[in-house]
């Protein structure tokens, strides 16, 4: 069992990680994440003791307007297939992250450990091959989820 600064540590350190296989694999990106201009949405990288993801994560804490959010992404999800492929999973109430209830559409590698050095690289492989895949999906519907959503609230 680690120590919770021992735990920290090798969480900074696998962050770092990914910085250096980005560069030694010539990804030079500067990942959307939290940049995401859809108000309660984010495109986030997450690892744990089990799984890593690669998602957008709604987490509006009202749950109507979460489920709002959801419905307008699902309304594209036939051509979101067609460019992420059928691997992309998709949960109106998703709690794998944290223990935290959101609605998520996702990219899952089962089987690996944030803790456990040996799956890193297998991990950053994972993070940008489906990254890339989510933020041109990003692109592509930003606007026309950003026109969908105005006028059905504001706050």
């Amino acid at each position: 069992m680690l120590g919770k600064e021992e735990a920290k540590e090798i969480r900074v350190n696998f962050w770092k990680g990914l910085k250096r296989y980005c560069a030694k694999h010539r990804i030079y990106r500067k990942w959307v994440l939290t940049g995401v201009k859809i108000k309660s949405v984010q495109l986030k990288f997450y690892a744990d003791t089990r799984k890593a993801l690669a998602l957008f994560q709604i987490d509006h804490k009202n749950d109507l307007r979460r489920y709002e959010i959801y419905e307008i992404f699902l309304s594209y999800r036939k051509l979101i297939t067609e460019s992420c492929g059928v691997d992309l999973k998709w949960e109106e109430d998703y709690r794998g992250i944290e223990d935290c209830v959101v609605s998520a559409i996702y990219f899952e590698l089962e089987g690996v450990n944030i803790y456990r050095q040996e799956d890193w690289e297998k991990i950053y492989a994972f993070f940008t091959q489906k990254m890339i895949l989510l933020e041109e999906v990003y692109w592509e519907y930003r606007d026309l989820i950003n026109e969908r959503l105005k006028g059905k609230w504001t706050d």
